[in-house]
């Protein structure tokens, strides 16, 4: 076995803005001022204003708590001793799917979803979650001649 294949890795991440720590950072900050401003409204008698700010606060806390679930998402492929590891993280939850590289077939038209499909045993496992759809194409073409470069080299 020729061992001079450089192993192959590739990282896809959500584009999010916003770590989750700075979400919570953000989170704080806008707290403190709408209730800074209720409570100036509750001083001056306008004690309904409060409610609403609740309201507010708490809804404002379920969507950031659901962006800042999936800030962390990924996408790991790599190609490495005749063997492809994809792992993918989704929220917080983490999955690892190992197949031998000599016997999968990759195509488009095995997901419905236009992700990339690698067929392996039946199973199908859609990769490129995170690859903006006019890049997936580019993308399978590298995928595909490193994953012909690591089973000429073997």
């Amino acid at each position: 076995m020729n061992t001079n294949f450089e192993p192959s890795r590739w990282i896809f991440k959500k584009n999010c803005s916003f770590t989750p720590k700075q979400v919570g950072l953000f989170y704080l900050a806008q707290s403190c001022f709408s209730l800074m401003v209720a409570s100036f409204f509750l001083l001056q008698g306008v004690w309904l204003v409060l409610p609403f700010t609740l309201i507010e606060l708490v809804v404002l806390a379920i969507a950031l708590l659901i962006y800042a679930k999936h800030a962390t998402d990924f996408e790991e492929i790599a190609l490495e001793n005749g063997m492809l590891t994809v792992t993918t993280a989704n929220a917080n939850q983490v999955t690892t799917f190992k197949a031998n590289a000599e016997w999968i077939k990759l195509s488009n038209e095995l997901t419905s979803s236009k992700l990339i499909g690698i067929q392996y045993q039946g199973q199908i496992k859609e990769i490129g979650k995170f690859i903006h759809f006019q890049k997936r194409a580019a993308f399978k073409k590298q995928f595909e001649q490193s994953l012909r470069a690591m089973l000429f080299k073997s």
